[in-house]
């Protein structure tokens, strides 16, 4: 066999004969510009009904891996927003945009998708007249400072606009009258579960471009996030769809949800804590609280006693005033009358010895002192002073 070629099995000889496989061309990736051109692109069904923009898995995939963003200029935002006036009445396609921008891998595409998701949302919502760029910036440029958050003030300002918006419109159906017709090139009215569609994706979009730019920390988007998804929960959950939902994630191997559910669980937990540090807190407050009731409870009875005691000593205080000033009055009077006593006796006196004794003594002494002395004028003298003194006398004694 030395020399001679390989003799070919017919197996070799077979495949020799078939022809030749051409390989499929590799068809070009879509730009994100023309990804999104074509989901918020105008369709019809089979009765003339336009389609609601839809996103396929594999285009948001690709807007989450794009290196580039495309053409995403004026002229792209026009003619989208255009479409999506009609298309995308919800803002539910907008808001997958949103998520797939902020998701994107590339810094510079990342940025671009996102200005272009928050100029598309300030063209098509309710105050799309203003001409905004960025709604929500405007938003915020009213902020006051009243809040704790930017989100939380962003979601309440776009509540309040959206709510007078829906009021209105729920009167325009109470009364038919005062609706107007739209022209021919006009979107149609918007209904009040359209409104609410609006405002829920907005939210939304507006917490997602603050989460982007560091206006929102994670764990604030989380809060605002979970209570936008609540808004959506079934009114009677079967607890059989949600376990085989759990299992289809758990086969797809998207580790999101577990995250999501280990967060959740944490918060749980942390939250728990907390209820079980406030409920100690309250329980140690409500044991001061006691313990300062009773201690109010004594003082307030020691100052009704003590308050007893004032009145019982003010009212013998005011007895003694009253028997202090009739003293004072009996004692003025007492000193009046001895003063008066006084000057009568000094008079009596003073008269008695000027007038009865004095005067008699005088002409007692004279009588005597003559060279012939007239001793029975004498004797009658001194017995008239005699006679006054033991007559007054008496008076002195009472």
């Amino acid at each position: 066999m030395t020399g001679q070629e390989p003799e070919t099995t017919p197996l070799q000889q077979s495949e020799a004969t078939k022809p030749a496989v051409k390989k499929k061309p590799v068809a070009q990736a879509s730009t994100a510009a023309e990804i999104i051109e074509r989901t918020f692109a105008i369709s019809t069904d089979k009765e003339q009904n336009v389609k609601p923009a839809t996103w396929s898995k594999t285009d948001f995939k690709a807007i989450v891996s794009s290196q580039k963003s495309g053409e995403l200029d004026s002229k792209l935002l026009d003619s989208v927003t255009a479409a999506a006036l009609k298309t995308d009445t919800h803002f539910e396609a907008l808001a997958h945009l949103t998520v797939a921008a902020t998701k994107c891998r590339e810094d510079k595409p990342r940025q671009e998708l996102l200005a272009f998701a928050v100029r598309m949302a300030s063209a098509l919502w309710i105050n799309r007249h203003r001409e905004s760029h960025n709604l929500f910036q405007d938003l915020l440029d009213a902020d006051k400072g009243l809040y704790t958050t930017p989100f939380r003030f962003m979601r309440n300002s776009i509540t309040a606009l959206y709510s007078k918006r829906i009021e209105h419109v729920k009167a325009m159906t109470v009364n038919p009258a005062a609706v107007k017709a739209n022209p021919a090139d006009t979107p149609p009215q918007l209904s009040v579960n359209e409104l609410e569609q609006q405002q829920s994706n907005l939210q939304l979009i507006g917490g997602l471009w603050l989460l982007a730019v560091g206006k929102s920390t994670p764990s604030e988007a989380i809060t605002i996030f979970a209570e936008l998804l609540e808004a959506r929960r079934s009114r009677n959950p079967i607890d059989r769809d949600i376990a085989l939902y759990l299992a289809e994630q758990y086969v797809q191997r998207d580790s999101a949800l577990a995250d999501t559910l280990d967060y959740f669980k944490k918060l749980s937990s942390e939250q728990a804590s907390h209820g079980k540090r406030l409920q100690l807190a309250l329980e140690h407050s409500e044991q001061e609280t006691t313990r300062l009731k009773k201690q109010l409870t004594e003082h307030k009875r020691i100052s009704d006693e003590q308050g007893g005691q004032i009145t019982t000593l003010e009212a013998e205080l005011t007895l003694l005033r009253h028997r202090l000033e009739e003293q004072q009055l009996d004692e003025r009077a007492r000193r009046t009358h001895l003063r008066d006593s006084t000057g009568q006796v000094k008079a009596k006196a003073f008269n008695l010895l000027t007038e009865d004794v004095l005067e008699p003594l005088k002409l007692s002494l004279s009588a005597l002192q003559r060279e012939k002395p007239k001793t029975e004028v004498a004797a009658h003298h001194i017995e008239l002073a005699v006679e006054s003194i033991e007559r007054d006398i008496k008076w002195f004694k009472e």
